[in-house]
């Protein structure tokens, strides 16, 4: 799987960090950075797995677009800088341009996340 390629990579520059993968099957749109960081297209996608690194995409195979990329996950209003790692059909593997917060990833996961001092 080529997320699993990502992880491996990072992983070497980043060995105590987690790079777990997790199925989460999740609509989400996929707005392509145009000329002088312009926004106008959005896409359909559906976000198949996701890490704090990175995610699979599965969009239309016909779609034609840049390297560069922002990620919406449907009900999250925050868009994630994505870019370009493999293709293959209409499967698409993106590296996020910054890690994932893990508080954030818990939320785009549905977990709850412990409140300390309370």
């Amino acid at each position: 799987m080529p997320l699993d390629q990502i992880h491996e990579q990072l992983h070497l520059r980043h060995p105590k960090r987690s790079f777990v993968q997790y199925r989460l099957d999740k609509p989400g749109f996929i707005t392509p950075i145009g000329h002088h960081l312009s926004t106008a297209m959005r896409y359909t996608c559906l976000i198949r797995s996701i890490s704090c690194a990175g995610a699979m995409l599965s969009i239309n195979k016909t779609l034609t677009l840049p390297e560069n990329f922002y990620l919406e996950i449907h009900g999250i209003r925050d868009e994630i800088p994505c870019t370009e790692f493999k293709r293959d059909g209409d499967e698409l593997a993106v590296r996020f341009n910054m890690f994932l917060d893990t508080d954030f990833l818990n939320h785009v996961l549905g977990r709850e996340t412990e409140t300390h001092g309370a």
